[in-house]
């Protein structure tokens, strides 16, 4: 017997033990009215309360399971409530038959006031979709035949309706009858317990058929369950307003700096900004005026931080991998609170707060321009029509004789990076007298700031002009492009699903990027290899193919016994043919140099979207599917890239119309397949980081120094709400994936006319391919999707993925990811035997936020043959000459000894 004080108007539980045994029907009775003696029944005038109720259990693992709904009833009513958690519990017991039970558990609530008694029906068929649906626990029926129910049969007059109670029960089956499905209400003493209707999907066979509970469809095929079904819910990408005015509230700033032994250090700081009436408004902050480069900067960052400049903001070329780096420290001192956005190791954006006063606040924001216009400042402004970036001896200052009052003779050329004799002559004709060291500076940082500015302003006209829409609010390039998608392009209609928590944790393992791979490592004397360029590969996907919209349907079974086109995103068990050349099917796997993404033969498991599935079953592939998600189609992009593609197509190359085209196009994707999970980040006293470690899942601090800490954190799963909230972010992982599954499968139809065609291919990148031979003529073209050559080689090294060189009778072409400065052919060629390698000394930066500085230091670059995506063939001199597949049993890589026994 529990002696707790009867409490009222309180949460309580009562726990009855019951030992690891089984729970049966007399359990649940003498735990209930065990239950009722020791509460309900101790109270005085216990007729005047009544109860909320619900049944859980414990188990021995110490997690409780619900198994009712909480349930209302008086002092009065036990022999009911007793039936109907009997029945929860038979409807229930199968879901956890395997399940160690330490105690049933009554969680309840004693209040004053006797009240109509509510026992509310059972609305779930399961708990979460974390765990597979199990239908067999809830002792349904699986025929519509009602007279083949384990029960007596009573029709009304007509046949319309009819009862069946269940043997040994007290479960009624009230049913209503139509012509191709039928309404069930399974009722115990007047209390509806469960709700579901029956729908034919054979009329010769009741037993193949379709049961609908609340919004979850269980589909019979003979008797037997072949998919379980539910509707998941979520809220839809919605429009946006598009803006009436444009802002100009935004300024430019640009730091120069120098090496000095290993260490980069700042040197000049400059901003720029037009004032209302047009007029340049330039600043520059120069070392030699003060006694660190930190006060420099402190300078030139508060003379910003006025109420003029109250939600301006603030851009940098290539703010995020290199000026935040020094003045993360510094804004961090200045600013009354600072918010950081960071993904990917990126700075977004960096909100700095000043001025706060009881009466006022003040905001700046430090943004990054390449992350709207993603080339050069020196093509940016040859793009948009302005000044051009000046020359300067970079080298020069990095010379630690040289002070920072130089006043002499103009630098030899060998300080100036990439110029001609010409332009060096031209440049020394402009300057008269002495060249001084300070004002050059000033000059060309204050010039950076000007072109960008009037690059940023040409812009956000030129945008504002096409779209609505004013740039200043938008910090990247996929969050703008995204704005005109949601202001000019959606439509009502297209419900693009937001997707979050554990749905998109499912689908995001279909997620996956072009395929890169290796096959032949280079070609004979006397064969010509011809590389193809897809044009926008992307966008054609986008305009052309069915994009995965609506609401998500999760369903378990294999979905293509009941609908052979099953539309959407499938985890499913793959037997890849034992004699494909070229896979087209990958998968990220284990290999001896880490985890790879490749395309292998054999057998594994895996999530892919269903378009890429039936596109591998013509090459031989067979699969199983277990679960999934099915969405409807639409064509949801086609306005968008007609319309940009239209406006690329029209404008002349270089101007700002054809830039900002070619942009839009590439950088919308993406940003429906991001993360909605990142972390966050803040800047705070270090006395108060301990608030952080207490309350949330910190991922990473970087101690600044000054008594201030980046924090990166994110708030623990457990304190997550999964599955119940839909998410508001417009993140949309479906469409991401569904758009780059439907480029490989263009992949591969061009890598089966290649085969068709009895052509090698020597290489392959997500939307490029060389061959020894030319492609069918009808998949060259200027139309989206069509194929351009670009190089006709004569001689080809393939190395690696992202490694290669060719060579025609005019030009050399290397690429080499990674390496700042290029090497020939020539060099290239010996790498080809196996074991050789090529070491090259370059240059690479090391960045300390925490000290706000880069090192520079010259390391080595190893160039060598890799086989992380294909194994790779040598013949006996030991010259790589060929690749072929991985395979994988069960998912796991195959080694060579595997291969040959």
């Amino acid at each position: 017997m529990n002696t707790t004080k009867i409490k009222i108007n309180s949460w309580e539980n009562y726990d009855y033990p019951i030992n690891n045994q089984l729970i049966v029907a007399t359990h649940i009775e003498t735990a209930l009215k065990s239950f009722w003696i020791d509460t309900f029944d101790q109270l005085d005038s216990a007729d005047n309360y009544h109860i909320r109720i619900q049944f859980k259990f414990l188990t021995t693992e110490s997690e409780y399971r619900s198994l009712s709904y909480i349930q209302t009833v008086n002092h009065t009513d036990l022999e009911r409530l007793i039936n109907n958690f009997k029945e929860y519990w038979d409807l229930r017991n199968d879901d956890y038959h395997n399940t160690s039970i330490k105690s049933i558990v009554f969680t309840y609530k004693i209040l004053f006031g006797k009240v109509g008694s509510r026992l509310v029906q059972h609305k779930k068929v399961i708990n979460s979709l974390k765990a597979p649906f199990k239908f067999g626990g809830f002792k349904l029926p699986k025929t519509m035949d009602i007279t083949k129910w384990s029960g007596n049969i009573k029709f009304d007059e007509d046949y319309s309706k009819a009862i069946v109670y269940i043997n040994k029960s007290l479960r009624e089956y009230h049913v209503s009858l139509f012509d191709n499905y039928q309404e069930i209400k399974i009722i115990v003493n007047n209390d509806v317990l469960l709700e579901f209707t029956d729908t034919v999907n054979d009329v010769y066979d009741l037993s193949s058929f379709t049961r609908t509970i609340k919004n979850q469809n269980y589909i019979f095929v003979n008797g037997e369950l072949i998919v379980k079904q539910i509707d998941r819910k979520v809220n839809f990408l919605n429009t946006i307003t598009k803006d009436e005015s444009l802002s100009d509230n935004f300024i430019t700033m640009d730091l120069e700096t120098r090496t000095i032994e290993g260490k980069m250090q700042q040197y000049c700081v400059s901003t720029y900004y037009e004032d209302g009436d047009g007029i340049d408004r330039p600043r520059s902050f120069y070392l030699s005026d003060y006694t660190t480069p930190e006060a420099m900067m402190k300078d030139a960052v508060d003379s910003l931080l006025t109420s003029k400049f109250d939600g301006y903001k603030v851009y940098l070329h290539n703010f995020s991998n290199f000026d935040a780096v020094f003045l993360i420290r510094i804004l961090s001192e200045l600013g009354q609170k600072i918010r950081p956005v960071i993904r990917d190791g990126r700075i977004i954006n960096i909100a700095l707060d000043y001025g706060i006063t009881k009466y006022t606040k003040y905001t700046i924001y430090f943004r990054d321009s390449y992350l709207l216009l993603s080339n050069s400042l020196k093509d940016l402004a040859k793009n948009f029509n302005v000044e051009n970036k000046g020359l300067f001896p970079y080298s020069f200052v990095n010379d630690p004789n040289i002070k920072l009052n130089y006043l002499g003779l103009i630098p030899d050329i060998k300080y100036f990076n990439g110029i001609t004799v010409e332009q060096y002559d031209e440049y020394c004709k402009t300057i008269h007298g002495l060249w001084s060291l300070e004002y050059q500076t000033k000059y060309y940082c204050e010039l950076d700031c000007m072109v960008l500015y009037k690059v940023i302003k040409t812009f956000s006209k030129q945008i504002f002009e096409l779209f609505k829409l004013d740039i200043n609010k938008y910090p990247t390039l996929p969050s703008l492009a995204l704005a005109i998608y949601r202001s000019n392009f959606l439509k009502d209609n297209f419900k693009i699903s937001l997707i979050d928590g554990t749905m998109y944790n499912d689908l995001k393992k279909a997620y996956s990027g072009g395929m890169v791979d290796v096959y032949k490592p280079t070609n004979e004397p006397d064969t010509k290899v011809f590389s193809y360029d897809v044009n926008s590969l992307y966008p054609f996907t986008m305009r052309d193919c069915p994009m995965p919209i609506g609401t998500p349907k999760y369903f378990e079974g294999d979905i293509s016994k009941v609908d052979p086109n099953a539309f959407g995103i499938f985890q499913v068990e793959i037997q890849a043919p034992d004699n494909l050349k070229y896979p087209v099917l990958q998968t990220k796997v284990q290999t001896p140099n880490g985890n790879r993404t490749i395309a292998p033969l054999g057998n594994w498991n895996g999530w892919y979207f269903s378009a890429e599935i039936y596109n591998a079953i013509k090459y031989g592939y067979k699969f199983n599917i277990l679960r999934g998600y099915i969405f409807n189609k639409g064509f949801i992009f086609t306005e968008y890239v007609d319309f940009l593609y239209k406006l690329k197509a029209n404008s002349t190359k270089g101007t700002p119309n054809y830039l900002i085209a070619k942009l839009l196009l590439n950088s919308l994707y993406g940003k429906f397949g991001m993360d909605p999970e990142n972390d966050k980040h803040v800047i705070i006293n270090s006395d108060k980081a301990k608030e952080y470690h207490n309350n949330f899942v910190v991922t990473n601090v970087i101690d600044l120094g000054n008594n201030k800490e980046l924090i990166s954190y994110y708030k623990p799963v457990s304190d997550k709400i999964e599955n119940n909230k839909p998410s508001s972010k417009n993140i949309s992982i479906p469409v991401a994936l569904a758009i780059t599954a439907y480029a490989r499968i263009h992949m591969s139809v061009l890598k089966r006319s290649a085969l068709s065609s009895n052509l090698d291919i020597f290489y392959m990148d997500t939307d490029s391919l060389s061959l020894n031979g030319e492609l069918d003529p009808k998949f060259i073209g200027t139309e989206l999707g069509k194929l351009k050559l670009e190089h006709i080689f004569n001689e080809v090294i393939y190395l690696a993925p992202k490694v290669y060189a060719g060579k025609t009778d005019t030009y050399e072409y290397v690429k080499i990811k990674g390496l700042k400065n290029p090497i020939s052919f020539d060099e290239m060629k010996p790498l080809l035997n196996k074991g050789d390698s090529l070491q090259i000394n370059q240059e690479k930066w090391y960045k300390h936020i925490d000290e706000g500085l880069i090192t520079v230091k010259n390391e080595i670059y190893t160039l060598m043959i890799t086989d992380n995506k294909r194994e790779l063939l040598f013949n006996e001199t030991g010259n790589f000459i060929n690749t072929k597949p991985y395979v994988l049993s069960n998912g796991l890589l195959l080694t060579n000894k595997d291969n040959e026994q």
